[in-house]
């Protein structure tokens, strides 16, 4: 008796391949059209090395149901109902950029648009035109961009960190709200002076202008990944901003530095509330500050040529429109080095005011 041949399919799609006889490698692909087909879907599907072997779609759930459950949080604590709205409508926001990874996800295996229809109960055309890979592409992209920056807290929010534990209560005013605004004014006065328009910013940030308004404006708190990304577009130095973005985000723990490190940064902060304050003059901040700060040494300072007493620098701190206890612990640090050291280029910094 004779052996029937195998009956076999293209691996890409499905569709039987002819018999053959004889020796020789059998077959695996209609032509090479198939096999380059079936090759492409093995490099998109391959997870690429140091990745997350789930995919965004997976993800994507996973966020779905920490919200979900937040929101189920919320209303048993009785939280008033604007909190509520805006909790499930962010759900609702994770559940159509869910939709459109895992729409695709399944694109990318093979699926046909027939497939998907059905799938969500409309139309092959509908299913087309509401997950083409442009609109899906942008809709991905903005929550990916989204997802690096966060609404500036509200009082009552604070209030529920610090009684968490993160980090200590501030004097009256200081809130992580104000050095939000003193962040955005800062990129804001950046924007203005570099003449880049808003248009530009988003474009080289991959925001939507009207996010990047937002983030210009203060209704958005940036990551510091973000600032970085919008002061290097903007030829800044992002150090000088760092202390605003950290007390923003109510971090006050900072790790430990040299003697040089600590007056850099902050020499760094005090330029921050400088371009935050729209760049006023050393007399400017002589008259803001009562005259407690003569501007020589205004000028001495933002130069980076001295480091005043703290009455002197909280003084000037104020009067550039900041909150003192968020610079004390710098210049304690500062001034520490300088009992600490021998350096005569460190200690020359902390000289009397008076005798410059």
């Amino acid at each position: 008796m004779h052996a029937q041949p195998d009956r076999r399919t293209c691996g890409f799609c499905g569709k039987e391949l002819p018999e053959v006889s004889g020796p020789g490698r059998r077959r695996s692909y209609c032509d090479n059209g198939c096999r380059r087909q079936a090759q492409r879907r093995r490099e998109r599907e391959r997870p690429r090395i140091g990745e997350d072997r789930r995919s965004l779609g997976q993800e994507i759930a996973a966020e779905v149901h920490r919200l979900a459950g937040s929101l189920t949080e919320a209303a048993y604590a009785g939280e008033d109902l604007a909190e509520l709205v805006q909790r499930a409508r962010t759900v609702e926001n994770e559940i159509v950029c869910f939709l459109a990874a895992v729409v695709r996800e399944n694109r990318a295996r093979g699926a046909k648009w027939e497939d998907v229809a059905k799938a969500m109960n409309v139309t092959a055309e509908t299913a087309r035109g509401k997950w083409n890979s442009d609109r899906v592409r942008r809709l991905l992209d903005h929550r990916a961009a989204a997802q690096r920056a966060v609404p500036i807290p509200g009082p009552r929010v604070v209030a529920s960190l610090q009684g968490e534990g993160y980090g200590p209560a501030r004097e009256p005013g200081a809130t992580p709200g104000t050095a939000g605004r003193r962040l955005a004014a800062a990129l804001s006065q950046l924007q203005r002076e570099r003449g880049i328009s808003i248009r530009a910013l988003a474009d080289h940030t991959m925001l939507s202008p009207s996010f990047i308004s937002r983030i210009l404006s203060g209704e958005r708190l940036p990551s510091w990944d973000l600032v970085c990304h919008m002061c290097s577009v903007m030829g800044q130095e992002p150090r000088d901003l760092r202390l605003l973005c950290e007390v923003a985000h109510g971090i006050t723990q900072r790790p430990r530095q040299t003697a040089t490190e600590h007056i850099a940064s902050l020499k760094a902060a005090l330029r921050g509330l400088h371009l935050a304050a729209a760049r006023p003059t050393p007399q400017q901040i002589q008259r803001r500050s009562n005259g407690k700060v003569p501007a020589r040494v205004v000028t001495q300072v933002l130069r980076g040529e001295l480091v005043p007493e703290w009455e002197t620098l909280g003084a000037l701190v104020i009067a550039l429109g900041g909150q003192a206890a968020d610079l004390k612990p710098l210049w304690e640090a500062v001034h520490y080095s300088f009992l600490m050291t021998d350096d005569p280029s460190v200690t020359d910094l902390a000289a009397d005011p008076a005798a410059n």
